[in-house]
C-alpha cells in the first residue's frame, strides 16, 4: 500500500533548547542556506503501517560552492544514478552545493528500486519522535541526543538497516566504547530489524589484525570499538570507500585526538563518502562543547529531545531526585590531607611561572591543569628556556595524575585511588618525578594500612542502608533496583 506519511524536513531551529543550541543551528543554516526541493515518486509496498514508505526524495541545493555536510541519499548514486523520467523530476544540476564531481564519492552502487522506500518495523511500539528523528538520520548526518531509555538504540537499528538495504555491498558500521553498548546494538539489528546474522561481525581489540582484515572483506555489517576503527582505516585494512554509513555511540567522547577524532579526519583524507549518525544522552551543556562534537563529527543535524519534551513524557517513568551526601571516613581524610602535601610544590612551581590559572591546590581539577598545560603548549612564556619544557611537562603530567588520585579518593574510595597510585608509581614519567619525593610514599602506607583494615567505604556502607530501607517498605518481587557507577572498579 502506498504510505501515508509524507518525507518532512525536521527543522530544529525553532525548538526550544539552551541557547548555545539554539547558535549552533542557526549558524549552520547561514553557512549553508539550503534550499529542498521534493520530487514525488510512485511507490507501494505489502507493509502495513507503521511501515514508513518514502515517497519522495529530497535534494540539498544552493549556490554556495565547496563542500558540505549535510548529504541526501542522492549523493551517493552520482554518475551511476539510472535516468529519471523527466516528467517526473525536473531540476536543475547547476549550482549544486553538495558535492563537486572532484570530491568525494561512494565506491559501491545503490539499489535504485530498494532506494524508493525505506522500513520501519512494526514489531515495536510507535513513538513519534522515533520516527521523526529516524526521518531525519536517514538523509544527514545527525547527532541525535535522546536520554538514556528512550531508543536511541532502535534509531540506530533502523538507519543501519534501510543503509544495508539500499547499498548491497556497503559496509555498516557502529562504534561504542563499551561492550554493553555493542551487544545492546547487536540484538536491535537482529531481532528488531531483521540485518542477517551471517553478514555481522563482532570485533574488538582482541581479534588478530590479520583475521580482521578477512573480516572487513568477507561481512558487511560491523560492530567495533573506536580504537579498532581508527587503527583498521589508518592500515588500510577496514575497506574505507565502501563504508556507507558510520554509527557512533557515546558521540560525547569525540573531543581532540579521541578515536573516533581521528577515525572521521582519516575518512574525509581518503575521501568518503558515507552518513554519519551519531548517538549520546549528555551532549554537554555548553555551546562550544557541543559545537565541538558536530564538527568533529561532521554533523549538519541537531535532534534533541529531553524528559519533559511534550513527544517524550508519555515514556518517562516518574522520578524523584534526592541527593545524599556522606562524608568521608577519617582514614580517607588523613590520607587526602597527605596526598595536598605531595600537591603543593608542584603547584607552586607552575604559579610562580604563572602558569596556572587555578592557584588554588585545594581546589585544582583536572579540567583545570588540563586547560592550563594545553594554553601552555600553544604559547609558551617567552622568558622561559626551552630547555626546561620537558620540567613544566612533568610538573603538569604529575598534577593531573595526582588530581584524579585524590578525585577517586573522595568519589569511590580509598582502594580505587591505591590501584591507580600503585600502578602509576611502577614506570613511566610519574613514577620518575616521584622517585625521591617521601610525601607520595606516606600515602601510599596509609592507604596500605586503612586496606588491612578493610578500608570501609561510607558511600557504599549508606547505599546499603537505602537498599535494605526500600525493600522493607516495597515488595521484592514487583520492585527492582539499578545502581549505577562511572568507575567500572567501584563495581566490584
Amino acid at each position: 500500500m502506498t504510505s501515508t506519511v509524507p518525507f518532512q524536513l525536521i527543522d530544529d531551529d525553532e525548538f526550544d533548547w539552551e541557547a548555545a543550541v539554539r547558535e549552533i543551528d542557526v549558524a549552520c543554516e547561514t553557512a549553508n542556506n539550503p534550499s529542498f526541493t521534493t520530487i514525488n515518486q510512485a511507490s507501494s509496498s505489502n507493509f502495513t503501517p507503521p511501515v514508513n514508505i518514502l515517497n519522495n526524495s529530497s535534494y540539498y541545493s544552493s549556490t554556495k560552492t565547496g563542500t558540505c555536510k549535510q548529504s541526501t541519499l542522492d549523493k551517493f548514486i552520482g554518475k551511476a544514478r539510472p535516468p529519471v523520467n523527466p516528467a517526473v523530476e525536473v531540476r536543475n544540476h547547476q549550482g549544486n552545493g553538495i558535492i563537486n564531481s572532484d570530491e568525494r564519492t561512494c565506491c559501491v552502487e545503490i539499489d535504485a528500486e530498494a532506494a524508493k522506500t525505506w522500513i520501519y518495523p512494526v514489531n515495536v511500539p510507535l513513538r513519534e519522535y522515533q520516527l521523526a528523528i529516524t526521518k531525519t538520520a536517514l538523509f544527514t548526518n545527525t547527532l541525535v541526543a535522546l536520554p538514556t531509555g528512550l531508543g536511541k538504540t532502535l534509531i540506530a537499528a533502523v538507519v543501519m538497516y534501510n543503509y544495508f538495504r539500499w547499498f548491497p555491498d556497503g559496509k555498516i558500521v557502529f562504534a561504542a566504547p563499551s561492550r554493553p553498548l555493542v551487544m545492546q546494538q547487536i540484538e536491535a539489528c537482529h531481532n528488531i530489524v531483521g540485518i542477517p546474522q551471517e553478514w555481522t561481525i563482532d570485533m574488538t581489540g582482541q581479534v588478530c589484525p590479520t583475521k580482521r582484515a578477512c573480516f572487513w572483506k568477507s561481512k558487511r555489517v560491523f560492530f567495533v570499538t573506536p580504537q579498532v576503527l581508527e587503527k583498521d582505516i589508518q592500515s588500510g585494512t577496514c575497506l574505507a570507500k565502501h563504508l556507507v554509513c558510520l554509527v557512533i555511540d557515546e558521540a560525547h567522547r569525540a573531543s581532540g585526538n579521541y578515536s573516533y577524532c581521528v577515525a572521521i579526519r582519516e575518512l574525509l583524507a581518503i575521501p568518503v563518502q558515507l552518513r554519519i549518525l551519531a548517538l549520546t544522552a549528555t551532549p554537554g551543556s555548553k555551546q562550544p562543547a557541543v559545537q565541538q562534537i558536530i564538527d568533529n563529527l561532521q554533523i549538519s543535524a541537531l535532534e534533541y529531545r529531553n524528559e519533559s519534551d511534550p513527544d517524550v513524557i508519555p515514556y518517562v517513568h516518574d522520578r524523584k531526585i534526592e541527593l545524599i551526601e556522606v562524608a568521608l571516613g577519617k582514614e580517607a581524610v588523613d590520607i587526602n590531607k597527605q596526598l595536598v602535601e605531595v600537591i603543593r610544590p608542584y603547584v607552586a612551581r607552575l604559579s610562580t611561572l604563572g602558569l596556572l590559572q587555578n592557584r588554588d591546590y585545594q581546589t585544582l581539577s583536572p579540567p583545570d591543569l588540563l586547560n592550563s598545560r594545553d594554553k601552555f603548549r600553544r604559547a609558551p612564556p617567552l622568558d622561559l628556556p626551552q630547555n626546561r619544557y620537558g620540567e613544566i611537562e612533568a610538573c603538569f603530567g604529575g598534577l593531573i595524575t595526582l588530581s584524579h588520585i585524590r578525585k577517586l579518593l573522595s568519589s569511590h574510595g580509598i582502594r580505587p585511588a591505591y590501584e591507580m597510585l600503585e600502578e602509576k608509581l611502577k614506570q613511566g614519567p610519574f613514577a620518575r618525578l616521584m622517585s625521591k619525593n617521601e610525601d607520595i610514599w606516606k600515602v601510599k602506607l596509609l592507604m596500605q594500612q586503612s586496606l588491612s583494615h578493610g578500608a570501609p567505604s561510607p558511600k557504599l556502607s549508606k547505599m546499603v542502608e537505602v537498599l535494605v530501607d526500600h525493600f522493607k517498605t516495597k515488595d521484592p518481587q514487583n520492585s527492582r533496583v539499578i545502581i549505577f557507577s562511572n568507575f567500572r572498579g567501584s563495581v566490584r
